[in-house]
């Protein structure tokens, strides 16, 4: 009886291990794919320029993400009167809003 309890208590760790592990891959491939992002239309750098342009401010946060089946950039801009506005402006065909 003394071998099951001890046996018991060294495996445990282990197999409660498991899905935390599968989990975390899952996570990292998930992060991995988010960067893989690859716009074919317009690029976050330009959007970035067109948003700064048009509302004569600067970025201060941009990054690209699926919303959708579409791709947009999201762009945080910070005005001289110290005013944010957030930006998405659509990945394939620059419409901002």
């Amino acid at each position: 009886m003394r071998t099951f309890w001890h046996l018991l208590l060294v495996t445990l760790p282990l197999i409660a291990a498991v899905p935390n592990a599968n989990a975390q891959e899952l996570i990292d491939r998930r992060q991995r794919r988010e960067y893989r992002i690859e716009p074919s239309g317009i690029s976050l750098d330009q959007a970035v320029e067109m948003a700064q342009r048009r509302f004569r401010a600067k970025a201060v946060r941009a990054e690209t993400v699926r919303n959708g089946d579409r791709l947009e950039h999201r762009i945080r801009l910070l005005s001289a009167d110290g005013k944010v506005r957030n930006v998405s402006v659509d990945a394939e065909s620059g419409a901002m809003n």
